[in-house]
């Protein structure tokens, strides 16, 4: 009994170490995209998706969705071991890769969650949209800055 004791510390320490050891902004992209899985299926069950032919639900869709996510997580393992590659060859901590991908697939399904609270009637304000919209540039190495409001010619101006 004292040895099945001992095992399960040791495993529930190595997965307790795993998730410690995990950068914040993995768990901010794992958040977005439960988020985003959600507001899906709320779209769907309100019938106001536009993933299928009648606006609702559908497995297939749900699954092909799931689908993408796990292939988003492969893509944040595959930076951070890319990541590691480069730490190790070069001897310093580099973390640069993984925190691109992982802000660009944050900025990504954050804007999918606004496109299904628009498809739901949900009103976005303007800086939430700017802000994925930088962050999306950001992942992409893009020096961003949000695009300020053009200002519109007033009749009155056009007459100076």
């Amino acid at each position: 009994m004292k040895k099945v004791v001992e095992v399960l510390s040791a495993i529930a320490g190595a997965i307790a170490s795993f998730f410690c050891s995990v950068p914040p902004v993995v768990w901010i992209l794992i958040a977005v995209m439960s988020l985003d899985f959600i507001t899906g299926l709320i779209t769907g069950a309100l019938g106001k998706s536009d993933k299928t032919e009648t606006g609702g639900l559908s497995s297939a869709t749900a699954f092909k969705g799931l689908m993408k996510k796990i292939l988003i997580i492969l893509a944040v393992g595959l930076s951070a071991l890319i990541d590691w590659a480069i730490a190790s060859t070069a001897d310093i901590q580099f973390t640069a890769i993984l925190y691109a991908t992982c802000l660009w697939f944050i900025a990504s399904e954050g804007m999918s969650i606004v496109e299904n609270m628009t498809l739901i009637g949900i009103p976005i304000p303007k800086i939430l949209k700017q802000a994925l919209e930088v962050l999306r540039k950001k992942g992409d190495g893009i020096d961003a800055e949000p695009e300020e409001p053009k200002n519109e010619k007033t009749p009155s101006e056009d007459e100076e």
